[in-house]
């Protein structure tokens, strides 16, 4: 093989390796992953409250439904950037459909996809699971159809799509009706559940606060438009400090099967690093409360598995 032909293979070989990375990093942008993976989490954390008898390990079903959790939270978000085009073109060129990276066509259909597998992998669970991934897919394409122009209520309505995904964890547990859940398991589920749903919402309006310039030029109904920028802060950080205030329960009840310092430790940390981002710039605040939530996530997950590892 002449000389030539060997820098021509290496080429055409560094060029595919190129492009391979290049549709990586559009699919990985395109789906959020990040948000996926949290989800995914989500669900595996939730199942955490149910699973006794030293449970380590979570089953096969439970990762199943991670992984629902983790597809359909994908194929809203797609759909999300399917119909918010326009308003990225301006707050957020840089995505993969405003970019030209992948056509809008692709992403929709993508999407579509997505979310049957989704629901699929959901019915493999249980009746359960696949009626919660019903109606959080058909949430995630009315938030994704009118989400700017619903006010507070699209905010609500993500809020309780993450809530619901500790919810989603504890019926991937459930075999034909014959779990129940004890009251320091309800406890737990309640608790967690608040916390995300307040911390989402606080999230969701400071990145209307974030967005609200392209917001505007497309004539979108968000909060910080309708009663200003401050106000809707003021509105976040009711919401955060609440959060942290929930989260701060498990230290005055009893529970049973719970480590308060494995949860205690990491809990603070996250209650403080959500502080912290109610005094940066929106565009840096709701990024660095996704690290408050994974960290709090992490506090439960230990909490619950502690005295397991330790039994």
């Amino acid at each position: 093989m002449s000389r030539t032909n060997c820098l021509e293979q290496k080429l055409v070989l560094e060029l595919r390796v190129e492009n391979i990375k290049k549709t990586a990093i559009t699919l990985w942008e395109l789906l959020r992953m990040r948000n996926g993976i949290i989800a995914f989490f989500g669900v595996l954390v939730g199942a955490t409250f149910i699973h006794t008898a030293g449970a380590i390990m979570p089953s096969t079903k439970v990762l199943m439904a991670g992984l629902a959790a983790l597809l359909t939270t994908s194929a809203g978000n797609i759909l999300n950037d399917y119909f918010d085009l326009e308003i990225d073109r301006i707050n957020k060129p840089e995505r993969p459909i405003p970019s030209g990276r992948i056509s809008r066509s692709d992403a929709f259909m993508f999407s579509i996809v997505l979310f049957l597998l989704g629901l699929g992998f959901s019915k493999s669970v249980n009746d359960y699971c696949l009626g919660i991934a019903s109606l959080n897919s058909l949430i995630l394409i009315f938030y994704a159809r009118y989400s700017k122009k619903l006010l507070l209520v699209s905010n609500l309505g993500i809020s309780f799509l993450v809530a619901s995904i500790f919810i989603f964890g504890v019926a991937a547990t459930i075999q034909d009706g014959m779990n129940t859940l004890s009251m320091k398991e309800i406890k737990l589920v309640a608790i967690i559940t608040a916390c995300a749903f307040l911390t989402t919402l606080s999230r969701e309006i400071i990145k209307d606060i974030e967005d609200i310039k392209g917001d505007e030029k497309m004539y979108a109904v968000t909060l910080p438009i309708k009663i200003g920028a401050q106000r809707a802060k003021n509105m976040a950080i009711i919401c955060t400090l609440a959060a942290i205030a929930f989260s701060l329960i498990p230290f005055t009840i009893q529970l049973t099967f719970f480590n308060l310092y494995a949860y205690g430790v990491v809990i603070i940390i996250s209650d403080l690093i959500f502080i912290i981002s109610l005094t940066m710039h929106p565009s840096l605040g709701q990024r660095v409360m996704v690290l408050g939530m994974l960290l709090a996530l992490i506090a439960f997950f230990l909490g619950n598995m502690v005295p397991r590892l330790m039994s």
